[in-house]
């Protein structure tokens, strides 16, 4: 195999150094090292760009842009994308973790021996803000599930997922700021209606719930976002139509507060 190049894209904006550092010390650990590292800070106001600066003096991979106002996280992204420039592009956040040192390398050997394959993603454990593990995340791991699960729930964990980029070109290109809050959803969405799309069954990923951060108000606004997705591409995944829709409204219906008290008490999530 080859060594094709990767684009690491990281947004952060006032994000907590502490966690910045484990999510950036959880890339430099691949053992997949062709990669570029692209912090991209969206005009932080707490001094996290002395952090930034400290591994990007240290590692020529890291390649740090900063904004010169705040763009929030879709047009972040977008400018992150105009700047990724190799073969693939992976996604992490400022408060995630790469959870095994070979995840990078997993996934880019998958994608160079399935060329017909756009995304690839991981399973994910669920920490909190403590980084305790609450549960186990698990994905729907080949595309003919997926395509039949797509409307139904999210299957995919955005920070795990490698994209090719000629998929990505294909799909348009970049995240879509009309479908804030649902942005990776969307362009998922665009991506399977153009390549196949799989998860490995590695627990590739810490991902961090805050559940402070969860309003009300939030909440319902996404899903009810997720639920004009859920419209638009039926004919596109004209699978479990039924169960999706009933989902989607049960989404807008129950509490956020439930919704999180029912993650908690499941260990295993297959949806």
């Amino acid at each position: 195999m080859t060594n094709p190049l990767v684009s690491i894209i990281l947004p952060t904006y006032n994000g907590n150094a502490k966690r910045l550092s484990a999510s950036i010390n959880s890339v430099l650990s691949q053992t997949y090292i062709h990669f570029e590292l692209i912090i991209i800070n969206d005009a932080s106001t707490n001094g996290i760009e002395t952090t930034i600066l400290e591994f990007a003096n240290k590692d020529k991979r890291i390649l740090y842009v900063k904004n010169e106002r705040n763009l929030k996280l879709t047009k972040t992204l977008n400018r992150a994308l105009t700047i990724a420039k190799w073969t693939y592009i992976a996604r992490i956040d400022d408060d995630d973790i790469w959870f095994h040192s070979n995840k990078l390398e997993k996934q880019i050997t998958f994608l160079e021996t399935h060329l017909d394959y756009g995304l690839i993603g991981t399973n994910a454990i669920i920490i909190n803000e403590n980084e305790n593990e609450l549960y186990r995340l698990t994905r729907h791991p080949t595309d003919t599930s997926i395509r039949k699960n797509m409307l139904v729930g999210n299957c995919f964990v955005h920070p795990s997922i490698v994209m090719r980029t000629t998929a990505l070109q294909q799909a348009g290109g970049s995240y879509n700021p009309l479908w804030n809050l649902v942005e990776d959803y969307e362009l998922r969405l665009r991506i399977g209606r153009i390549s196949k799309m799989a998860n490995l069954s590695d627990y590739g990923v810490k991902y961090r719930i805050n559940t402070s951060s969860i309003t009300r108000t939030y909440y319902k606004k996404q899903k009810r976002l997720t639920f004009k997705l859920f419209w638009e591409n039926i004919k596109y995944y004209p699978h479990n139509i039924i169960k999706a829709l009933i989902f989607r409204i049960g989404e807008i219906i129950v509490p956020p507060i439930i919704t999180l008290w029912i993650l908690k008490k499941l260990k295993n999530i297959n949806v």
